[in-house]
């Protein structure tokens, strides 16, 4: 929780705060102590009283609104990098947040100032901005701070973002969501679901409807069958439905492990794609490394054109045009370079193989 700096007047909270200046508390306007040892985290803290409040050592709801919509502002006025993201409320995994929304130095100029408590209508209603940014009189960004009740999506105009007041307090003291470029990452709690659980939503809404429409499909029947049964014997009609109860049993515990054989033929085939998806990456990286060493060695082929024994640039040809030139040298028509009349290694040993 922050206080006020008596010379200022401007909110501080404890990571920017110093031993040097002079603070009261936001709540009862007592003058305050700053701690900052080596044992506890920065903090501010009441002098010794009959009857101390409670704004530092145990908030009430109002208090930690307060401070934290003081807090928000106070970014706002020194102009900090913030980036807004919003993390799926159904599976809460990181891998699925979204970043939203970025506030950068091109949002602040001389005409913007923050404003708590900022009134505006919207939709034929005066509303109530708990922090605004303003330019001109007209409303950039609006930042809802929450306690337990959030606010409800229709009573805002975009763009606007709703913050856990605790988390807010807590991450901006200790530091956690500040990143090397000194921009503030504050999670959005605005509702949102990713496209995996609509998707997981939107199955599952589909495979209960079908479930149902079957069930209603049995249902017809049976009773068109409990219509037969009336003509019949009490007797028969107590055989009948017991027999139909036992089906019925079998049916359902039919229906249960097709279910259960579906979901786990998904979730094998999901295996499947995936290592399949492992095993290409892999041989595509074993061809490109092929390819690469015999490209290496074309290159180093094609380099070396010249015998090392007798010290000229031969004849590669496959079909070789051998004729004499007019110094009686063999010499080829087609590439005109002349013919290797050394006994070079590798002829030695082909000859020796074919002898």
């Amino acid at each position: 929780m922050g206080a006020i700096n008596k010379t200022t007047t401007n909110y501080e909270y404890p990571k920017i705060a110093n031993k040097i200046n002079k603070y009261k508390c936001p709540f009862c306007d007592k003058d305050v102590i700053f701690r900052n040892g080596k044992i506890k985290q920065p903090h501010f803290a009441h002098y010794k009283s009959d009857n101390p409040c409670s704004y530092y050592k145990k908030p009430n709801e109002s208090q930690i609104h307060k401070d934290a919509k003081l807090l928000m502002k106070t970014l706002l006025d020194n102009k900090n990098k913030i980036l807004f993201y919003r993390e799926c409320y159904e599976c809460l995994l990181e891998e699925n947040a979204i970043f939203e929304y970025e506030i950068t130095d091109n949002d602040y100029n001389e005409n913007t100032i923050a404003t708590m408590e900022y009134s505006f209508n919207y939709n034929n209603s005066n509303r109530h901005a708990d922090v605004a940014l303003v330019e001109n009189k007209d409303i950039k960004y609006i930042f809802e701070i929450c306690y337990k009740n959030k606010t409800k999506e229709e009573n805002r105009p975009e763009p606007w973002f709703e913050i856990n007041s605790e988390k807010l307090i807590n991450n901006i003291n200790s530091v956690k969501n500040i990143d090397t470029n000194n921009e503030i990452r504050i999670e959005c709690i605005r509702d949102y679901k990713c496209d995996y659980c609509k998707e997981v939503i939107e199955y599952e809404r589909k495979r209960q409807i079908h479930f149902l429409e079957k069930l209603k499909i049995k249902e017809k029947k049976q009773k068109q069958k409990q219509n037969e049964l009336l003509n019949m014997s009490k007797e028969d009609e107590r055989i009948i439905e017991r027999q139909k109860i036992i089906e019925l049993e079998k049916e359902k515990e039919r229906i249960e492990r097709e279910l259960l054989r579906k979901k786990f033929e998904e979730e094998r085939e999901i295996e499947r794609k995936k290592i399949e998806q492992e095993r290409e990456i892999e041989r595509i990286k074993q061809n490109k490394i092929i390819e690469r060493e015999n490209e290496n060695m074309r290159n180093f082929l094609e380099k070396d054109k010249r015998c090392g024994i007798c010290n000229i640039n031969y004849c590669k040809c496959g079909k070789p045009n051998f004729v004499k030139n007019e110094y009686n040298k063999t010499k080829c028509n087609s590439c005109k370079k002349y013919k290797c009349m050394c006994v070079r290694i590798p002829d030695f040993f082909k000859k020796k193989l074919f002898i």
